[in-house]
C-alpha cells in the first residue's frame, strides 16, 4: 500500500513539474522538457499525453528542429478553467474574470469614491460586481476555481478578515472570506494586495527569470510584496511588505497607522496632497487655490503637465524620500531587482527617475547599480495578481484532483 502511494507521489510529482516547466518557460518541445526533468523521453511523451488529455495543456505551433524536421511544442491551456480577481483600492475596486495565463476577460470597477454608508452596501455592490463579470463572460460558476482578493494591509489571510486598514477604515475587521463564500459559492483566497502584485508581476510582468525581487507600490499608501525563489514570501506571520510604514523620522508627521515619520508619509499620494493644501494655503494665486479643500490627486497630476513648479516641487520631494528608502532596502536585501508600480509612477515619470537615482546614491558605494524597473502590468496589476493567487495555488496543489481523474 505504501509503495502504491509513493509511486502516485512521484507520478503526481513528475507531472506537475513539467506542467509547471511548461507554465514558467512557454511552449517547450518534448526533447527540452526531457533534458530540464532528467526523464526519459518516453516518460515525457506519456506525461504529456496525460495532460493533454486531461487539457490542461495543448499543442502550440510547431517548431524547427534545424534539420528539416517540425518538432511539437507544448502550451498551457488557458481557458481550461477560470479565476476571478479582485483588487480594492481606496480610489477603485476592480473585478475581473481571467483565464488561467492571467489575461483578463471582462471587468467591471467599482468607485470607492462613493458613500459607503456599511460594509453591507460595500459587500453588495462587490457581490453585484462579481455576478456580473461571471454572467458577461458566460461561462457560469462551475468553470470558476475560486476568486483571489488583494487587499490593503495589514490582513488575517488564513481566516481572510482585513484588519485595520489605515486607509480604507469602513472595512476594518470584514470578514471578507466567509461572506462571499456564502454568497458566491466558490473558494475564497485573501492576500495583502502588494504580495499578490508580486505574484502577478512575476507570472505575468516580465519577472519569470528573476527568483528574487521586491515590488514596491507607491499609490495613495506605499506598499511592498517580496518574491524569493520564485515564491511569494509574507513573513512568518504574514505581516512582511509594509514599506510604507518603516520609519524615516521618529519626530515626523503622524501616520494613519499611529505611529509617526512613516515613509507612507513623505512619499504617499496622501502625503502630496496634504503638502499640496499647506502650500496652496500660502499662494492665493495659484490655479488650485480655490479647490485646496477638495484637492484631489488628479489635480496635481494635470498641474504636473503643465509644468506647474509648485506641483513638480512637492512630487519631487517625494520621490527623494522614497530613494532613501530604496536605498536602505537595498543595502539590507541585495535584490536582483526592484519593481515600482503604482498610481505616482504611471502619470508622473520622473518620480522613478529620481527614486532610481536617489537610491543608487545611497547604497553601498563600489557595488554595481540597483536593477530597477517598471512595472509592466500598470493599473492592472492588482485584479492579475488577485487572480494569479487562485492560478498558482491550482497549478501547485489542486491540480492533483484534477490528476485523480486519470490515475
Amino acid at each position: 500500500m505504501n509503495g502504491k502511494s509513493d509511486q502516485l507521489q512521484l507520478k503526481n510529482y513528475n507531472r506537475r513539474f513539467v506542467l509547471n516547466y511548461i507554465r514558467k518557460n512557454g511552449a517547450v518541445t518534448k526533447t527540452g522538457l526531457s533534458e530540464a526533468s532528467g526523464l526519459t523521453f518516453m516518460a515525457i511523451k506519456n506525461i504529456l499525453e496525460e495532460l493533454e488529455e486531461l487539457r490542461l495543456i495543448r499543442n502550440d505551433t510547431a517548431e524547427s528542429t534545424g534539420l528539416g524536421r517540425k518538432a511539437l511544442s507544448y502550451a498551457i491551456n488557458e481557458r481550461y478553467s477560470h479565476v476571478i480577481g479582485i483588487h480594492v483600492n481606496k480610489h477603485v475596486t476592480i473585478v475581473a474574470m481571467l483565464d488561467l495565463g492571467g489575461n483578463i476577460l471582462n471587468a467591471r470597477h467599482l468607485d470607492m469614491h462613493q458613500d459607503f454608508l456599511n460594509q453591507s452596501n460595500f459587500v453588495t455592490a462587490l457581490v453585484e460586481c462579481v455576478e456580473g463579470v461571471i454572467e458577461d463572460t458566460g461561462t457560469g460558476k462551475d468553470t470558476v476555481l475560486g476568486i483571489g482578493i488583494g487587499v490593503p494591509g495589514p490582513v488575517d489571510i488564513n481566516k481572510g478578515i482585513l484588519l485595520t486598514p489605515p486607509n480604507l477604515p469602513i472595512l476594518s475587521y470584514l470578514p471578507i472570506k466567509d461572506i462571499l463564500e456564502s454568497r458566491i459559492g466558490r473558494p475564497v483566497y485573501v492576500q495583502k494586495d502588494t504580495n499578490a502584485i508580486a505574484l502577478g508581476e512575476y507570472w505575468h510582468g516580465g519577472m519569470r527569470n528573476v527568483d528574487d525581487f521586491f515590488y514596491i507600490d507607491v499609490d495613495m499608501g506605499i506598499g511592498s510584496g517580496m518574491i524569493m525563489d520564485g515564491k511569494m514570501n509574507t513573513g512568518a506571520n504574514n505581516i512582511a511588505g509594509e514599506f510604507g510604514h518603516a520609519t524615516l523620522d521618529i519626530n515626523g508627521p503622524l501616520c494613519a497607522c499611529g505611529n509617526r515619520g512613516c515613509l507612507e508619509t513623505y512619499s504617499s499620494g496622501i502625503a502630496i496632497l496634504r503638502d499640496m493644501r499647506r502650500q496652496l494655503e500660502k499662494t492665493p494665486e495659484h490655479p488650485l487655490y480655490a479647490k485646496r479643500g477638495a484637492l484631489e490627486i488628479e489635480d496635481v497630476f494635470e498641474m504636473a503637465a503643465q509644468r506647474d513648479l509648485l506641483t513638480i516641487s512637492i512630487l519631487n520631494q517625494a520621490a527623494l524620500y522614497m530613494g532613501v528608502a530604496v536605498g536602505n532596502l537595498i543595502n539590507i536585501f541585495d535584490p536582483q531587482m526592484i519593481v515600482m508600480g503604482g498610481i505616482l509612477l504611471r502619470n508622473y515619470p520622473q518620480y522613478f527617475d529620481i527614486v532610481q537615482d536617489v537610491a543608487n546614491t545611497k547604497k553601498m558605494k563600489g557595488t554595481k547599480a540597483a536593477n530597477m524597473s517598471l512595472s509592466r502590468l500598470g493599473e492592472n496589476a492588482g485584479v492579475i495578481g488577485a487572480g494569479e493567487i487562485v492560478i498558482d495555488l491550482f497549478f501547485n496543489e489542486q491540480v492533483n484532483d484534477v490528476f485523480a481523474k486519470n490515475i
